[in-house]
């Protein structure tokens, strides 16, 4: 007679395994609900939004719910520290934030001179509180640092460090240069509890959409090296005078951006030898006149 243990036995179904392994070696194996997918859907709604402060009104795009990325579960903020780091090393060390760090001071510079002749020679009257060169950085779609998944089966954590290590050098040259009280803000609905930690700790303030809108004025830096073109059309008719991110050339023949474009300088960042596609021919932008000067 025939084994019936053997017989009866029935396979179980097996699930589907992703492996995904990013260019610093971390690897992530997925199978079954362990990773959510988050699809960015473009919505047809709008909203708008009154920013008094600033005196900026636009219609604002009416954001998809988006869920808070996965970070592995046993990361803790340490860790996300320790990468962090390791990833700003790398960054400041390569010929990319050798050559953005020359240029970004030497529009620092210009903006410091324009400011202090405004008020002409020997005027006792200070310089007005619209020719200072930076008063604020806003990070718009950076992604999360932490955690994984972004528009599918993508790992985008190494990026999304690269990139937080770029504003975070910014910042601090920034600061020390013309703006010791400088306030960063960023503003994107994938950042978990582990991001806004990591963010904190670097003194970069969270921020909810819409927000991040109203603090965009002539004297802003806008960094947006994942920004959607939808939210580049708004934000550009406030005129930051210096906008990290791009490229924006030949985006909209005509329009917006490329109106943007048009008025202002800028600078394309050699390969980022690390990681290329963090960085993919980005720039640095700066309008020809600082703080909206007529």
């Amino acid at each position: 007679m025939p084994h019936t243990s053997h017989t009866s036995r029935r396979k179980r179904p097996t699930q589907k395994r992703t492996q995904v392994t990013d260019d610093d070696g971390w690897t992530h194996v997925a199978s079954g609900g362990n990773v959510r997918r988050v699809m960015r859907t473009r919505p047809r709604g709008t909203t708008a939004i009154q920013a008094s402060e600033s005196g900026i009104s636009s219609d604002l795009l009416q954001e998809p719910t988006l869920a808070p990325a996965e970070a592995p579960g046993r990361l803790t903020l340490s860790d996300l520290q320790a990468q962090f780091q390791t990833h700003r090393e790398r960054w400041e060390a390569s010929e990319s934030w050798t050559k953005l760090t020359g240029v970004l001071d030497e529009q620092l510079k210009r903006a410091q001179e324009q400011a202090s002749s405004s008020s002409g020679a020997g005027d006792p009257t200070p310089s007005p509180p619209s020719l200072r060169p930076v008063d604020a950085i806003v990070c718009i779609g950076l992604g999360s640092p932490s955690g994984f998944l972004r528009d599918g089966w993508v790992d985008r954590r190494s990026v999304s460090l690269y990139q937080l290590a770029a504003l975070a050098s910014i910042k601090d040259q920034v600061a020390c240069t013309i703006s010791p009280n400088l306030k960063v803000y960023a503003q994107d609905p994938v950042f978990n509890a582990l991001d806004e930690s990591l963010l904190a700790a670097l003194n970069i303030i969270v921020i909810k959409h819409p927000e991040a809108f109203s603090h965009i004025t002539a004297n802003t830096m806008l960094f947006c090296p994942g920004a959607e073109r939808k939210h580049l059309e708004l934000l550009l008719p406030s005129k930051p005078w210096l906008l990290f991110g791009g490229p924006l050339e030949h985006a909209d023949s005509g329009g917006v951006l490329q109106g943007y474009v048009d008025c202002a300088g800028s600078y394309c960042l050699p390969v980022f030898e690390a990681l290329e596609h963090a960085f993919w021919n980005m720039r640095l932008y700066w309008t020809e006149e600082v703080g909206g000067a007529e």
